[in-house]
């Protein structure tokens, strides 16, 4: 009666909670088996809605939230079913968690059917051939699935098939009345088992090793990308990059950004975050670059790209497309993060699933940077005047992973560990909120920006354009 969340977005994304008892309640209150961060997961409720294990299923409920509960996109009410894979959603763009259950938390009771006397049945998985002993005797249970089942768990070709032949023959010589007959199809027929064990196998292994030889960090059985977030951070703990600044009158060290290598000298970046490098060097500042999980390893760096059609409404809406730069250190990186092929960066999609790897600002602490990652999803692909394009001009990616100011020029990666994009910031809008003056009682109006969980990234051609205005060959 296992279950376990993993949580897609919200405060806690990327986290996985298990659970074993019969109720799981969900919220932001703090008595909640699973409470939510009460000052950012606003969308939800202080208690949103109820786990319950309940006639051998887990099932939903909605606890009167404010905002709904969502299942698979659908608002539900009481007693709704949970599966594995479904994707259960707190308030319209609230906390976003995936059903993951154990095997044995769907597993059903088999029962096999005996087939009527008048009408011998083939071996499937409901009717099974009854195989005799001895006159008047029958055994419960399928020869044909007995032998597939010692066939090795990756080899799927054959099975099916396999079985039915088995079955069929054996019921035939039953029928028959020809032990003869029954022993001969079983030989032969044992020996199409063994040649499909050995096809299946083959062909298991085969594409496991082409899985291994395409991809730095595969994606797991199922496509669920949760488990190849460690992996993916691990081998690109050392490329990703603290970009900060030292003011000379004073030797605190601040940082404003995020960069990431992207050859052995080079460190991606947004254009925005070299605007604020040029403005502290113009201010006699000393601009670092700071490596993740490594205190001490701080490189001198310098701006020397930033893409001249940033900032400029004629190539994008508001100027805020192509946002991209590059700084040089001195010295040599160690390693740096592979960018997607242009077939990757074509073949993208909404819903999926990218994972960002920075520095967000309320958790940014240079003497000792950590990089934090989030999982999101890719919500939409657009040009940068945020309309339909061809894949060769769809340079602007909206995504849902957890960001905030610092988290600029951050990669964004696939589960593959190809790096598709630079993040670049927040959808934000105006709106108009009444204040009342504590000193006077007055009240007045303002103008409140207030951001999203929208956030924008652009894509990673636009880095290899970079690396040819330099003159820089690879990648």
């Amino acid at each position: 009666m296992e279950i376990r969340l993993f949580q897609e977005s919200g405060a806690e994304a990327g986290r996985l909670w298990r659970f074993d008892g019969g109720r799981v309640r969900i919220g932001r209150a703090p008595e909640n088996e699973l409470a939510l961060d009460p000052q950012q997961d606003l969308d939800a409720s202080s208690r949103h809605c109820e786990l319950a294990w309940q006639g051998g299923a887990w099932m939903v409920s909605d606890l009167g939230s404010r905002n709904g509960t969502f299942l698979n996109g659908a608002r539900i009410q009481q007693h709704q079913a949970l599966r594995a894979g479904d994707l259960l959603v707190l308030g319209g763009a609230g906390p976003r968690f995936r059903v993951e259950l154990p095997a044995n938390a769907e597993a059903r009771p088999f029962v096999p059917v005996r087939p009527p006397a008048s009408a011998p049945a083939v071996g499937t998985t409901v009717a099974m051939a009854q195989v005799p002993s001895a006159p008047g005797e029958t055994r419960s249970g399928s020869v044909g699935q007995a032998m597939v089942a010692a066939m090795p768990a990756g080899a799927q070709v054959g099975r099916r098939t396999v079985a039915l032949m088995i079955d069929q023959a054996i019921v035939a010589s039953h029928a028959r009345r020809s032990n003869t007959g029954l022993k001969l199809a079983i030989v032969v027929l044992s020996g199409l088992v063994v040649a499909s064990i050995a096809l299946g196998s083959f062909l298991v292994l085969d594409r496991a090793r082409r899985r291994e030889s395409e991809v730095a960090v595969p994606v797991p059985a199922g496509g669920d990308p949760s488990s190849a977030g460690s992996r993916l951070a691990a081998a690109n703990e050392n490329a990703i990059y603290l970009l900060a600044y030292q003011r000379p009158d004073g030797p605190r060290t601040q940082g404003f950004c995020t960069g990431f290598a992207i050859t052995r000298e080079i460190i991606a970046t947004n254009a925005h975050c070299v605007v604020v490098a040029n403005d502290e060097i113009a201010r006699g500042s000393r601009i670092v670059a700071l490596r993740n999980k490594a205190p001490g390893a701080v490189l001198d760096a310098r701006p020397v790209y930033m893409d001249a059609r940033f900032r400029d409404p004629r190539f994008s809406r508001g100027g805020t497309g192509y946002d991209v730069g590059l700084v040089r250190v001195t010295g040599t990186l160690p390693t740096y993060a592979r960018l997607a092929t242009e077939a990757e960066l074509f073949a993208l999609h909404e819903g999926d699933a990218v994972f960002v790897y920075g520095f967000p600002g309320m958790t940014m602490n240079e003497a000792s940077p950590v990089a934090t990652i989030t999982l999101g999803l890719i919500n939409r692909v657009t040009n940068f005047q945020d309309g339909i394009a061809q894949p060769a001009a769809a340079q602007k990616l909206q995504h849902s992973a957890q960001t905030s100011g610092g988290s600029s020029g951050s990669p964004i990666f696939l589960p593959s560990g190809s790096v598709v994009g630079i993040n670049a910031g927040s959808l934000a809008d105006d709106e108009r909120q009444i204040v009342i003056d504590p000193s006077n009682g007055q009240r007045r109006e303002v103008e409140v920006n207030r951001g999203s969980n929208f956030k924008y990234g652009m894509r990673a051609d636009l880095i290899r354009q970079g690396l040819a205005a330099l003159g820089v060959v690879g990648q």
